[in-house]
This record gives C-alpha cells, structure tokens and sequence, in this order.
C-alpha cells in the first residue's frame, strides 16, 4: 500500500508528553488519545495545548507513517493510559477507532470516553456500497456504550472538560497541590464539586420537607374529618375521649412508616432483568451543549412494544439459564466396568455480520455440527431477531462461558463485524472463532468504468479496514483466538477447541 494512503489512517509508536520520559521506564500516562487521525488537526491544535497547560500527560499516537508493528508498543501505551479518549472526526473513516471502542468498553475500562463530531455526517460520507454498514456500525456502536455506560459526548471542549474532571478533580489534596499547573483547576472543580453536592442536598431536603408537609396536612385534614364525624354522631362524648385515640393513633401510622421505610431501605428490590433498558450517564461535567446534541439512544416506544419486548427478552435469558449457561461439566459412564467421567461439548453460538445471508449455515456449519455432535444456537444468524434484544442478549451473556462462531461473508457488512468481534474478543470468557474469507476483505471495482475520484476513494477505503483488521487480528491473538479465512478450517478448529475446552 501506498505511503499517502496510509497518511490519512495512520497509526504509531512516539511518545509526546508534557514531561518526557525514556520509553524503559513504561511511563504512566494519563490520557490515550485514540481516534481519528490522518489530517486531523484536533489533537495539536485543541487537545495537546490545554494538556501542556494543565500539566497532563498524555501518549498521542499520531504521526505520517503506519507500519504493524506499532500495534505492539500502542498496546503497552494502552495499558499504562488512565483514560481513553477517542475522538471521531467524520472527515475519515475511523475503522480502528470503533474496533478499539468496541473493545474497552466490553473489558470495562474504567474511564473511557468517546467524542463524536458530525456522526450524521459519517453515516453518510461512505462508499454507496457501505452506506448500510456505516449505519449498522453507528447503530451498533450507540448500544455498546449505552450498554455498557460510556459517555457519548458531541463536542472537544465537552471531552477537555471531562479530563480536566477525571484527572486532577479526582486526584488528592497533597497530589494536586504539589503541581503549580493544577492548583487553581484542582480548586475550581473541587469548589464546584462541593457547590453540587450542597445544592443535591438542599435540594432533597426541600423535597423531604414537602413531602413530610403533605403528609402532616393530609393527616390534619384525616384527624378534622374523624373528629366532626365523632361530635356529630356522639356530642354528648368528651373531647379528650376522642383526641386521645387519635393523637395514638397517629403515632403508630407514623412508627409503622418509618419501619417500613427502613425495612424497604435494607431490603433491596429484586429486579428480573436490569439490562432492558439501562439507564444513561453523563458526562461528569454538567454541559448545556450536551443536553441540546444529545439524542436518545434507546427511542420512545409504546407501552405494548415495551412488554413484548421485556417478554422475549426474559424468555431468551430463562432459556439462557437452562440451557446455555450450565452445561453439562460431565457424566458419569461404566465402560467394560470401570467408571469414567465424559465432558460433554460446550455450546456454540453460532453468529453473522449479514444476517441477510444465512445460506452459509444451512449449507455448510449444520451439517458439520450434527455429524460431530456439537451443541449450537442460531439466535445470532436470525434475521427476526431485534437489534436491541441481540445486544440485551450479548450483556446478558458477558458473565458466562460462551464460544462463538462468527462469519463475515462479504464486504457489504465487513466494518460492523469487525466491531462486533471486537466486542466479543473484550470479554475475557468468552472463546471466539472468526471466518473471514478473502473476498470479504476489500472492495473490489465495480464492472463499470470507474473514475479516478471513485477509485481513490475505494482504495482509501480498502487500506483503512485492511489496517483496522491488523488490529483486530492483534486482539483475537492476545486473545488466544484465531481467525481463518476458509470456513472449513474455522469449523474444524471450532470443533477441537469446543471439545477441550468443555
């Protein structure tokens, strides 16, 4: 590949940050700067300057030439980051950016936080034949952060704004005040801090006091209408006769409330499913620009829709529980009189970028499953199947032992499986095997003439996923997963890993 087509997606090992430090030492840095890169300015002109400023480090992994083995040394920056920033700039096309993405954010990074600029923008700058992953990977990319809690912020002073809170707002008195560069910042956030959490405070007081207020006037107006009703049945009755009774009894309705209130408060809740419809967190930053550009990730739906939805999804977790999540670790069996343990084979989730085209899985994989006799679900190659209940499904499944199958069998959803299987390759219980055949790694010309725009175009194109699936071939071997390019030899491999591991 050409070197000016690798400028634009370029990757690489330097180091530049606020304190230089010999690469021996694997010094510690406080922010990755992920995302797009190429002719993207937003990282020296926005991001590196208010670093320096504020005394941050950071590992910037952007320079003009892209070669494989920089994937090594970025994963050792990678680990030795505190936070993960990825900004997605829609004049490029990112691939990597939301394979790693994807990644962090099923390993549960605990500070990870994604800049989108323009994402309409990026849906729709692509090839006419990606146009439907392009969509299929933002929609894909909203619920795994959604899923998993990630901030989505739209703008870079949103994401400057974050840093600044993450990183010296959370760090300690001594620490921040030891840093000339971090005192006045460290003082601001934590002055504003204390201003939130007071305002929280008096905020729930004065909503405690108008409950506590609503309920003494309901109480008063209660004892008012007991007491008319007594001296209009009774009058001859003393006063005290009937004050008595109801100063007792309202100290016993307000002993059995607070009882109660407390019984509720050690009791927690019993909730079926959680992962339904997680809730959204913000920035740790309150931002107006964020409540203007922040769109839903999880719609308005009606509320048959929500049943139906929480039905199936609850019948797929039940069954999950049954049959999926227990195997059978083993059996006991008498052979010519002696008594053996046999492991039984693990079950394989069998799954697909086109669920459009499953002619792979009738054709070649059932056939091959039933004449070795393994155990396998095709939940994930149906074409029925909600979107939203296959990501509730993939949560509901990141604390069990799952071997997957996955088939990208062309180039018409290649970058959407890509950041699925890098997903799945983030849970560290879970085995993926992966088929890619060649055909589906890049855009091949179309039959009719093709001008040089269109053709710089693909190829652009063709070289960015080309290094995006470095990446992802990078993650599958720390992973110990491989992934083939023949189905035959993935399902073979898939058939000896499943009976080892089971």
């Amino acid at each position: 590949m050409h070197l000016s087509m690798r400028s634009e997606y370029c990757r690489v090992s330097g180091t530049v940050h606020a304190e230089e430090a010999p690469l021996s030492s694997l010094p510690m840095y406080d922010v990755f700067l992920g995302g797009s890169c190429g002719t993207t300015v937003w990282r020296r002109q926005l991001v590196i300057p208010f670093l320096k400023k504020k005394a941050i480090s950071y590992y910037d992994p952007q320079r003009s030439v892209w070669s494989e083995n920089m994937i090594y040394e970025e994963s050792i920056a990678k680990e030795r980051s505190s936070l993960f920033l990825f900004v997605i700039d829609p004049a490029t096309v990112n691939a990597t950016s939301f394979l790693e993405i994807a990644y962090f954010a099923a390993r549960k990074s605990p500070k990870l936080v994604v800049v989108f600029l323009g994402k309409t923008e990026w849906k729709q700058k692509a090839h006419p034949d990606d146009l439907p992953d392009r969509n299929r990977t933002c929609m894909l990319l909203d619920r795994i952060l959604d899923a998993h809690d990630v901030p989505m912020l739209y703008s870079i002073q949103d994401a400057l704004d974050y840093i600044e809170e993450e990183i010296i707002g959370n760090k300690r008195w001594s620490d921040a005040l030891r840093v000339p560069c971090q005192r006045l910042s460290f003082l601001s956030l934590r002055t504003k801090r204390v201003a939130r959490a007071a305002q929280f405070r008096a905020r729930g007081a004065w909503l405690r006091m108008i409950s506590y207020a609503r309920h003494v006037t309901l109480a008063c107006a209660a004892d008012a209408i007991i007491f008319i009703v007594c001296q209009m049945v009774a009058p001859n009755i003393p006063i005290y006769f009937i004050l008595l009774p109801l100063f007792l009894l309202n100290i016993i309705v307000i002993f059995a409330t607070e009882r109660l209130q407390r019984y509720r408060a050690r009791r927690p809740r019993a909730v079926a499913d959680s992962s339904c419809f997680p809730p959204r967190t913000s920035a740790a930053i309150p931002s107006p620009r964020m409540a203007t550009t922040l769109t839903p990730l999880n719609p308005i739906h009606s509320k048959n829709h929500l049943i139906r939805s929480k039905r199936f999804c609850d019948g797929i977790i039940d069954d999950g529980f049954s049959l999926f999540t227990v195997p059978e670790l083993s059996r006991r069996r008498s052979q010519n009189g002696r008594v053996m343990n046999t492991l039984t084979p693990a079950h394989i989730e069998l799954a697909s970028s086109a669920l459009d085209d499953t002619s792979w899985v009738n054709r070649v994989v059932i056939p091959y499953m039933d004449r070795n006799n393994l155990r396998y679900s095709r939940f994930l190659v149906m074409n029925d199947v909600e979107p939203e209940n296959r990501m509730k499904c993939l949560v509901t499944w990141s604390s069990q032992m799952k071997h997957f199958f996955y088939h990208i069998p062309s180039t018409r959803f290649f970058l959407s499986g890509m950041v699925e299987v890098a997903y799945m390759l983030g849970h560290t219980n879970w085995q993926v095997t992966v088929c890619v055949p060649k055909e589906a790694e890049c855009l091949e010309a179309p039959a009719a003439n093709e001008d040089e725009v269109a053709r710089a175009f693909r190829r652009r194109r063709n070289d960015c996923y080309q290094i995006a699936f470095c990446y992802l071939k990078d993650m599958a071997k720390r992973r110990q997963c491989r992934i083939f390019s023949e189905l035959e030899d993935a399902l073979q491999y898939m058939s000896k890993m499943s009976s080892v591991g089971s």
